[in-house]
């Protein structure tokens, strides 16, 4: 049976001109052979049977057969609808990601050096190409055309190269060693420590001796793996290799916020940022000022801040007092999970679910007392913190014009900044303060607003705060009463004790008392809220109620240093003391004063009146029928006269026994 067939024939079979078969054969796209007995004007070529599909093939078969007289052969089921990818094993939809990323660049070099070399010298280049690059596959010109027959017609069987026995081909890894070797290197592979793909491959070898010592031979080459990791997903990649945050930061899908639906000062943003420069304190030390800040969700004004040597919650009150003030009471505000804004009387417990705090009675927070709801960010989230896009404009409008700018990396560190540190150009703490609002409200408020709404393009942060609050009704705090009240630190509930109450300031318990009415009130169950600016009164509330009590000043005279010398310190407790003893027995004093002399009586003539009046109802009742009791010692020397023992006591016997006991104890 012949082993070529002509262009007329196959163009027969596929259905199309003589013509375009031809030119398929010049370009290089099946390979043919010239006829011998072709002319040197016309040039006729003979297409070798392997160049045709399974089918084609089969179709040529049955052809020559019917010429020859003999029965056709039957369809193979091989030829049915061609197999999804999803239909192929791992390692088989591997074998075709590589044949389509080899024949996709045998295109692209053969555009590239088109017209300047001949086709088969270009083919002949490639494969050395594939040569270096896939060691471990066998390129030819026939197996590209093959292939690249297959992959035009969508054939993903033919890019799958499943002859010459057990474990030929472009990977080793078929059936059950795919499973094994493979999930073994990901083990070491995926892992966040980071293992560069040689070394993970060494610590396979080692695994396969230690537990399948019979196939350490045929496992495939570090290529093979190499192609196996880089065929993974990234999204993959960065969970295992480099945790959960980065693949959330990168590869989750970023909703982006809407806020055509609210307006200025309905939320409120807060956060922490570290300054990029370095200034000096009040103690010369050198270090970076914090700033916590409030921004508004709507404008992305900077509505209120504070800088701080370190971020905590008495920093994040001052930056919303400091907001508050200027612009109003919000409506809501966003918090990430920090525990600078999660306290016990600012916002409260957030998306914290710590068993101690689940324990704890908690006073109405600073944040329900305005009225206002907090929200927080997902844990670990760092798109959920719009902010981070302010503080960024904060570092290029205010950080990078101060002398000792550090950057935020090393890489962003000028050279210099060392030269001004040892020569002592340092801007000073205070300095930053004094000039951070003027920065803030006279730069980066007055700026371009950077939001989505196309309808504010072209206007300041500040125009759109403006412009916006008319829409709604602003929320501000009438007095400064209220500010105090409002704003105040708020301690967790506690019972009043003799001590009077407490507030814990700067990790010290510092207590409170009204002097003499302190003592009157223990066991009552009250929340405190103070000011610390002022922390030498606080003022106290009823639990449970949130009803005020009092106001109460701090017991300077009981804090006393546990070994001291200061006579005025001691007198001052004392007289404390005194107060109080005097206060008591003044109260006392106060609730009989309603009495005359002749009403307070003696207590014991009080007692013997009552027991006189009682005496007349005590009275013994006794049977008429007893038995007598008496000892056998006497029996017989007092009989029983008519039932009755008659019983006779010895007064001197009795004395002089007792005598005689006296003198033996002496």
């Amino acid at each position: 049976m012949p082993n070529y067939c002509s262009t007329s024939e196959l163009a027969e079979m596929r259905g199309c001109s003589v013509q375009y078969i031809r030119k398929q054969v010049q370009d290089g796209e099946i390979r043919a052979v010239v006829a011998p007995e072709s002319s040197n004007n016309k040039k006729e070529y003979l297409i070798p049977l392997s160049e045709l599909t399974d089918r084609e093939q089969w179709l040529y078969t049955n052809r020559i057969r019917s010429i020859y007289g003999l029965k056709p052969l039957k369809e193979p089921k091989s030829f049915k609808p061609k197999k999804s990818l999803e239909e192929f094993s791992a390692a088989q939809r591997e074998q075709i990601a590589i044949w389509t990323t080899i024949l996709d660049k045998w295109q692209l070099v053969r555009n590239q050096y088109k017209g300047k070399l001949k086709k088969a010298e270009i083919d002949e280049l490639f494969c050395g190409m594939i040569a270096v690059d896939y060691p471990d596959i066998n390129v030819s010109a026939s197996i590209l055309y093959r292939k690249y027959r297959a992959y035009q017609d969508g054939d993903y069987s033919g890019l799958v190269d499943n002859r010459g026995g057990k474990n030929k081909g472009t990977t080793k890894l078929d059936g059950k060693e795919t499973d094994i070797l493979s999930d073994a290197f990901m083990w070491f592979y995926l892992d966040e420590r980071r293992l560069p793909i040689s070394r993970c491959y060494a610590f396979l070898q080692e695994w396969v001796l230690e537990f399948y010592p019979e196939m350490y031979n045929d496992i495939p080459c570090e290529r093979t793996f190499r192609r196996m990791a880089e065929a993974l997903p990234e999204a993959v990649i960065a969970y295992f290799r480099l945790g959960e945050k980065a693949m959330k930061d990168k590869y989750l899908p970023y909703v982006e916020r809407l806020y055509e639906d609210i307006e200025a000062n309905d939320v409120w943003i807060a956060d922490n940022h570290t300054f990029d420069f370095i200034t000096i304190g009040e103690n010369g030390r050198q270090h970076r000022l914090y700033l916590t800040a409030f921004t508004d969700a709507k404008s992305g004004v900077m509505v209120g801040w504070n800088l701080t040597d370190n971020p905590s919650s008495q920093s994040t009150l001052l930056a919303l007092r400091h907001a508050i003030l200027r612009f109003g009471v919000p409506r809501s505000v966003y918090f990430d999970n920090g525990a600078e804004f999660l306290v016990s009387d600012i916002g409260g417990r957030g998306h914290r679910r710590k068993k101690d705090w689940n324990n704890k009675e908690l006073a109405p927070t600073i944040l329900q007392a305005l009225g206002i709801e907090m929200h927080n960010a997902e844990v670990r989230n760092a798109k959920a913190k719009p902010i981070e896009r302010t503080f960024g404009t904060v570092k290029n409008h205010i950080s990078r014009v101060i002398e000792t700018f550090c950057g935020g990396t090393i890489l962003e560190r000028p050279e210099s900044l060392k030269w001004k540190l040892k020569k002592g150009i340092i801007p000073e703490d205070q300095q930053i303060r004094d000039i951070f609002g003027t920065l803030i409200d006279g730069d980066y408020n007055v700026d371009l607003y950077g939001g989505q709404e196309r309808r504010y393009k072209g206007k300041t942060r500040i125009e759109v705060w403006n412009e916006s609050i008319k829409r709604t009704k602003l929320r501000k705090l009438v007095n400064n009463e209220d500010v105090n009240v409002l704003l105040a630190r708020v301690s967790l509930p506690q019972k009043i004790t003799r001590e009077g109450v407490y507030i814990t300031f700067a990790g010290e318990r510092l207590w409170y008392g009204a002097e003499e009415h302190t003592m009157f009130e223990i066991g009552k169950k009250v929340y405190v809220r103070y000011d610390p600016a002022n922390i030498r009164e606080a003022r106290l509330y009823e639990y449970g109620t949130d009803k005020y009590l009092d106001t109460w000043h701090l017991n300077e005279a009981t804090i006393i240093p546990y070994l001291t010398d200061n006579k005025e310190d001691i007198a001052n407790y004392e007289k404390l003391r005194r107060s109080n003893e005097k206060a008591i027995k003044d109260y006392k004093k106060g609730i009989t004063d309603k009495l005359d002399d002749r009403q307070k009586i003696d207590f014991m003539q009080a007692a013997f009146s009552k027991a006189r009046r009682g005496e007349a109802k005590f009275h013994i009742d006794l049977p008429n029928a007893f038995e007598p009791v008496v000892s056998d010692k006497f029996v017989e020397d007092n009989p029983i006269l008519d039932g009755v023992t008659e019983i006779k006591i010895d007064i001197e016997r009795m004395n002089e026994a007792a005598l005689q006991n006296r003198r033996s104890n002496l």
